[in-house]
């Protein structure tokens, strides 16, 4: 018979890695262009070719294909690619004009070429990216375009609308029906929808649930150490905070780092969390400072999302989007907090087994990723 402390330690490693299965599919988001002149409606996807394969799509275990794959495929493989892609678009994306269903198609112009242009160009260990063209055309009168975005592994739709100062930034999660463009009896064109706080604050939710596996391991650390809402707020608020600065500074360009190391630095921060909890018996000053620093480097991970979303010619958007982004991010972690409380925080005296062997756990997992992402191996899928 499986004793007590077993079952406890079972329920963790469950929890661990049922995280690391929300994380399966290949990429976090892929962004869409759409531009309204008149009524016709165009858009321009960037999606990677391999995705759009059902066959190669939400395997972690799958290594990334490159561009000499995509060339060796030739015209019988990319004719394959433009079939599922048509298939999974008009699966994902619905477009309505004044709540009706706007009919819309789709192509990929660099395969109708000879030679294709990703033959002659691009390294061939780049990633096959590829220019997915929409066409749509509006009613006359329509004064409505919205978008209805259903994606089965949570991948994020990123809808810009509009060009220079006047283009919008949509983050849309999956599940999630928004207008993109709108005009009033005043204005004869469709114009962007302006974004709202509430957009930005779903897209930092996403990012910690499910998307953020490292930062859900890095508060299950926190959790392990002091599972007790008042200390667990103060060291979120103090993360929060503090990845909130250097969010902020790496997108206004104040600070720039190298992807890779900001990424090796979260890794390390985990493991150190996870260790620390082997030998410090509750919380104090210096873990909080701990917190407050490794915020610091987590902000920076963010900074590499959020920069690539906003439209570099309105910096008007970013106070919104900073502050919806992290306050998503809170909720992200509390509900994350919560989720750990449901399952342990009724044990009592036996929360130390858990303590310690999710502490294990949470340092094993931190270091196998501070050497991945040194060496490139892949040693734990979805993390």
């Amino acid at each position: 018979m499986i004793s007590t402390p077993m079952r406890i330690v079972g329920l963790f490693l469950l929890l661990a890695a049922a995280c690391s299965h929300l994380l399966a599919h290949q990429i976090a988001e892929m962004p869409i262009d759409l531009q309204i002149h008149g009524t016709q409606v165009s858009g321009i996807i960037e999606a990677d070719a391999a995705y759009m394969l059902p066959g190669l799509r939400g395997d972690e275990d799958e290594e990334p294909k490159d561009l000499a794959w995509l060339r060796q495929l030739g015209p019988a493989g990319w004719e394959e690619i433009e079939r599922e892609s048509d298939k999974y678009w008009h699966e994902c994306l619905q477009l309505e004009a004044d709540g009706a269903p706007l009919p819309w198609n789709l192509k990929i112009p660099a395969f109708h070429e000879d030679p294709a242009p990703f033959m002659n160009e691009g390294e061939a260990e780049e990633l096959p990216m590829l220019e997915i063209h929409l066409e749509a055309e509006l009613p006359p009168g329509a004064s409505k375009l919205e978008a209805i975005w259903r994606e089965p592994f949570g991948v994020v739709l990123i809808v810009t609308t509009g060009e220079g100062s006047s283009a919008e930034v949509l983050p849309m999660v999956s599940g999630e029906r928004a207008v993109v463009a709108e005009r009033s009896p005043e204005q004869p064109e469709m114009r962007p929808k302006e974004s709202s706080p509430g957009y930005w604050i779903k897209l930092g939710f996403v990012h910690i649930l499910p998307l953020g596996i490292d930062h859900i391991l890095f508060v299950l650390g926190l959790f392990l150490l002091a599972p007790k809402w008042k200390p667990l707020l103060q060291q979120t608020i103090t993360f929060t905070v503090a990845h909130s600065v250097s969010l902020a500074a790496a997108v206004l360009g104040w600070v720039t780092l190298p992807a890779n190391p900001v990424e090796i630095l979260i890794a390390a921060s985990i493991a150190w969390v996870g260790a620390e909890n082997l030998w410090v018996k509750e919380l104090g000053k210096g873990r909080l400072l701990l917190v407050g620093a490794f915020g610091l480097i987590h902000g920076l991970g963010f900074a590499s999302v959020l920069a690539e979303l906003l439209p570099v010619d309105r910096p008007d958007q970013l106070p919104v989007a900073l502050l919806g982004f992290n306050v998503g991010v809170e909720c992200g972690q509390i509900a994350v907090l919560a989720a750990a409380f449901v399952c342990f925080g009724w044990l009592g005296e036996r929360f130390r087994v858990v303590k310690r062997a999710g502490s294990i756990v949470i340092a094993v997992a931190g270091l196998l990723m501070v050497v991945e992402r040194l060496v490139g191996i892949d040693f734990l899928p979805g993390l």
